[in-house]
């Protein structure tokens, strides 16, 4: 068997906050264990603080400047090139995206973007060099391939999303967008990646 790459993103989340870079105050065991098995990056540099535009450059390579995403809210062009392509085409990888994308604007509840509306069309790819994308947004509104599942399967729980722009405190740390999240752990990651 190949090798396998699994690469994992956070959302706004600093370098020094997970246990591995020398955080001490959220508990990070699970980052800290793949941090420690794998590559944990000391002197890499983000391309822009801002969501969208780092997720542009991740998935294409290319600097803010040239794939031309300079702002959330600004969609990466459908022909950029892709790394997740490049490892498909190149060199017979499997591919695949789970979670949040967000290379096309968000707040689109009438589906203008195709990554908004693939799984209300039930669509999980291909699409931009992923064989398969299942897509979760840290909203339940939008319908997103977790927040349809979770509606379906546990209604109940579907409130357990951070308050989005409120900037309302929670959490142990009064950090702002941070709560309690009340979804059992055994469906974060049960059948609705299949």
């Amino acid at each position: 068997m190949g090798r396998k790459i699994l690469f994992i993103t956070t959302d706004q989340q600093r370098y020094d906050s997970l246990g591995c870079n020398g955080g001490t105050i959220a508990r990070t065991p699970v980052a800290d264990r793949l941090a420690a098995a794998g590559l944990n990056y000391h002197r890499a540099h983000n391309q822009n603080t801002v969501c969208m535009p780092a997720r542009a450059t991740m998935l294409t390579g290319q600097y803010v400047r040239t794939h031309g995403v300079v702002a959330n809210g600004v969609p990466l062009p459908v022909d950029a090139p892709s790394v997740a392509a490049y490892l498909h085409e190149k060199a017979g990888y499997r591919t695949a995206l789970i979670g949040k994308a967000h290379f096309e604007p968000a707040f689109d509840l009438k589906g203008r973007w195709f990554e908004n509306r693939m799984a209300r069309e039930g669509s999980t790819g291909p699409y931009r060099g992923f064989e398969r994308m299942e897509l979760a947004m840290h909203s339940p509104i939008g319908g997103w391939h977790y927040s349809l599942w979770l509606q379906q399967h546990y209604p109940e729980e579907i409130n357990g999303f951070a308050p989005l722009l409120s900037a309302r405190g929670g959490g142990d740390t009064g950090a702002p967008e941070v709560t309690y999240n009340p979804i059992s752990r055994e469906h974060y990651h049960t059948d609705w990646v299949a």
